[in-house]
């Protein structure tokens, strides 16, 4: 940020927002470059991000009970009082809802480690190469040579 900053920006956009946007390039004094991208990329990035966004969210809980403990536990030794085991929170103690995201999350971070370990592919082998597939295998044929 600030003077000198330099940056990328990327746009989203439906075909059928094309030609708004289009305008909207136009009047910026930086050319936006076309890129076209494979839907399956989108859904492929989609998935990664909600199975992160699940571990996310369980370990802001986690990170919320430890708080809570820590602030007990901090008062009742400041204080010189012997802490009640009923006042600390625990996973048993946790709603079902809550005990199903942790459940959920870690699901989640084994999955989401398989998928990071392989790459994200545009083309998935089938019948039919579909278009956009085969141009875009042309476009990176045509950069590497």
């Amino acid at each position: 940020m600030g003077d000198g900053a330099v940056g990328s920006s990327l746009s989203l956009i439906a075909p059928a927002e094309d030609k708004a946007h289009s305008k909207i390039a136009s009047s910026l004094s930086t050319p936006f470059n076309k890129v076209l991208l494979d839907g399956r990329l989108l859904t492929s990035s989609q998935e990664r991000v909600s199975l992160a966004s699940k571990i996310y969210i369980a370990s802001e809980m986690e990170q919320k009970t430890k708080s809570h403990n820590k602030w007990f536990l901090d008062m009742a030794k400041e204080a010189d009082l012997d802490l009640d085991d009923n006042m600390m929170e625990d996973e048993n103690d946790r709603p079902e809802k809550e005990q199903q995201q942790l459940l959920e999350a870690k699901r989640a971070r084994v999955k989401l480690a398989k998928l990071l370990a392989e790459p994200m592919k545009t083309q998935k082998y089938g019948k039919f190469l579909s278009t956009n597939s085969a141009a875009l295998q042309n476009q990176l044929k045509q950069s590497v040579q």
